[in-house]
This record gives structure tokens, C-alpha cells and sequence, in this order.
């Protein structure tokens, strides 16, 4: 059956080394010309047939875009395409719909799937946007309510004393202008209680508000997620996958969301490779189990040392866990593709 994608997003060096290695990286003229006239400035393993017209201006870029991806259509279906006949590449859908096990023998043979595609329902998790929207939080939650209170006296005379004062500090050439702010703050914090008593507004605490994007940036900084669920029913497996905003097909995450929302009705696809399989019993030699046995005093001063750190570095995992790292029954993939397929005969 074959199918027409939209691309969202596609690792293009990690598709480039596979099909290379696949495929025995055979170069044709056509596609080294066209890559440097597009800035893909990099060798792919397959010939490809590009048709171009002479262009010019504005044209000619938008010409070159299109060949870009329409490069890349083809070095996604040439890659699936050989890892099927292969045999490494599996479609969990196809695995378990037609497969005639029941879900937790199903489970059982996900180890040893390396390659996979599935397609499901998904969502995007933009860390950055999150921390975005946690800075701008209260004061959108003033112009907010403050608009439904507009005819409201005491939010008026709130709102032109925070007004005039603003001006005031601006316009002041105090070196310190601490009374000033400190006036300024009391005033927007009795605004703050009159719309969250008259209009029920909400807002959150700042010194929370930092240290939440602390956290954040400790753990989690510049992540972008994508979580894709292959079974309606089974809906706690889960694939997970961290992208790399500069393979976003069409520049940035706000345009995915304009497109598709950061939570998809439609059914999207996901394509690569499986880089953590959680297990109900963790079958894994723990690498700090090398002290067992042994007291400090039987160990030199730079094993204690080490051992201190090494235990350090365990407890990470705790934290870690609380952000993308997958646990039974989910799994993580290093994406190359993720895009809505539409099959037909």
C-alpha cells in the first residue's frame, strides 16, 4: 500500500547516515548540484529525479524549499522501504493488530524491536513555550479580568495611580528609586486582590513562578516532546520522543501548532529508533554494585571519592524521571520522521 506524507518534522543527517549505510551510499550528479544550491551541503546514498525550470528571484528559493522536501519524501520512503524488506523496521499497529497475542505478550517482544513506525494519537510538549507562558501568566490574567471590571471605580483609580506612577519612575532621574517601587508594588498587589475578589482571577506566586523555570531549565532546558499513544485502549503505552527544533520541517514549534495544536485530532506517525525500553523487572547490571561488600576503610581515598560521586549521579535519576524519561510500559525513540500518512492503494 502506498501512502502521501506531510512531513512535520525529519532528522535529516540521521536519515542521510542510514540510507548510507543501507544503501551503500551511491551519489548521483543531480542531487550533489541540487543540495548545494539549496544549502544542504551534505551527500545522501540514492538517486533521486528532480525535474527543474528555469526560476528566478523570489521563485527560485521557493523552488529550491520544495525540492528540499521533496528530497526529503524520498529519503524517508527509501529508508522505511529498506528496513522492511530487512525485516528490522516494525509497524507496532500492524505487530499487534494482526499479531493475535494479548497486549502483555505483546509487551514481552518490544525489546527486541529496534526500528519502528506507529501511528496514534499525540501531543507536543514545548518546555520553552511552558516557561514562556508561566512569565506571562499574571499579566494576562490581568488584562483579562481587568477588562470584564473595566467600569469598576476602584479598578479604575487603581490602574491610573499604577499608570502615573509608571510615568513617574520613567520620567525621574533618580539613581534610586526604590520608595518609588516599592509604592508601585503595594499598588499592583491591591489591583491584583480587587479582580481576583470581583472576577475570580487567578494568579501565581512569583518566587514559585522562578523556581518552577529553575527546575526547568535544570532538568529540562530547550526540550521539545512529542508522546504518541499507538493504541486507543492501551492507552499507557506510549512512545516518546525528544525533537531538535531545527529538523521542525517548517522552521519553528509555532508553526506546528498553528497547523496541528500541540494536541493533534488527527493521527500522526512517528519513525526511528527505539533508545529506551523500561522493563517490569529491571533486568540491568547496576555499574555502582562493583562496592558491594566493601567498607570505606577497605578502599583507597580516590575510590571513596569516586563512589561518593557515582552515588551522587544515581540520585539524578530520580529528577530525571520526572521529566520524558520513560517508564513500563512506555518507550523512547530517537525520531527521524513524524508526520500525517495518508495510505492508499
Amino acid at each position: 500500500m502506498s501512502s502521501i506524507k506531510d512531513l512535520i518534522y525529519f532528522d535529516y543527517d540521521k536519515a542521510k547516515s542510514l540510507n548510507s549505510q543501507l544503501n551503500g551510499g551511491i551519489i548521483s550528479e543531480l542531487t550533489r548540484a541540487m543540495e548545494e544550491e539549496t544549502g544542504l551541503s551534505t551527500e545522501i546514498g540514492f538517486d533521486i529525479k528532480v525535474l527543474k525550470g528555469s526560476v528566478g528571484g523570489t521563485d527560485k528559493g521557493k523552488t529550491f524549499k520544495t525540492e528540499k522536501i521533496e528530497l526529503y519524501h524520498e529519503l524517508l520512503n527509501e529508508i522505511e522501504k529498506s528496513l522492511f524488506e530487512k525485516k528490522i523496521l516494525t509497524d507496532i499497529n500492524d505487530e499487534f493488530d494482526n499479531g493475535g497475542i494479548p497486549f502483555n505478550d505483546f509487551l514481552k517482544k518490544v525489546p527486541d524491536f529496534t526500528y519502528i513506525k506507529s501511528t496514534g494519537w499525540s501531543s507536543f510538549e514545548d518546555f520553552e513555550r511552558f516557561k514562556h507562558i508561566m512569565d506571562n501568566f499574571n499579566e494576562i490574567q490581568r488584562l483579562i479580568f481587568a477588562s470584564v471590571l473595566e467600569n469598576n471605580p476602584e479598578v479604575i483609580k487603581q490602574k491610573e495611580q499604577i499608570n502615573d506612577l509608571r510615568k513617574e519612575i520613567r520620567s525621574s532621574n533618580k539613581s534610586n528609586k526604590t520608595s518609588e517601587l516599592r509604592k508601585l508594588n503595594a499598588i499592583e498587589k491591591n489591583f491584583d486582590k480587587t479582580i481576583e475578589t470581583e472576577a475570580g482571577a487567578v494568579f501565581l506566586d512569583e518566587t514559585f513562578i522562578d523556581r518552577v523555570k529553575t527546575f526547568l531549565n535544570t532538568f529540562s532546558a530547550n526540550r521539545l516532546n512529542f508522546r504518541l499513544a499507538p493504541f486507543d485502549v492501551f492507552n499507557d503505552f506510549q512512545i516518546l520522543a525528544n525533537l531538535k527544533s531545527e529538523y521542525l520541517v517548517n522552521g519553528d514549534f509555532e508553526n506546528v501548532i498553528y497547523t496541528y495544536g500541540s494536541r493533534p485530532n488527527i493521527k500522526l506517525s512517528v519513525f526511528g529508533i527505539i533508545t529506551s525500553c523500561p522493563q517490569k523487572t529491571d533486568v540491568r547490571v547496576d555499574l555502582n554494585d562493583e562496592y558491594l561488600g566493601y567498607e570505606d576503610e577497605d578502599l583507597k581515598d580516590e575510590e571513596i571519592f569516586v563512589k561518593a560521586f557515582r552515588g551522587v549521579f544515581s540520585s539524578f535519576e530520580g529528577f530525571e524521571k520526572f521529566f520524558f524519561v520513560p517508564t513500563y510500559p512506555k518507550i523512547s525513540v530517537s525520531p527521524i520522521a513524524i508526520y500525517r500518512e495518508v495510505k492508499f492503494e
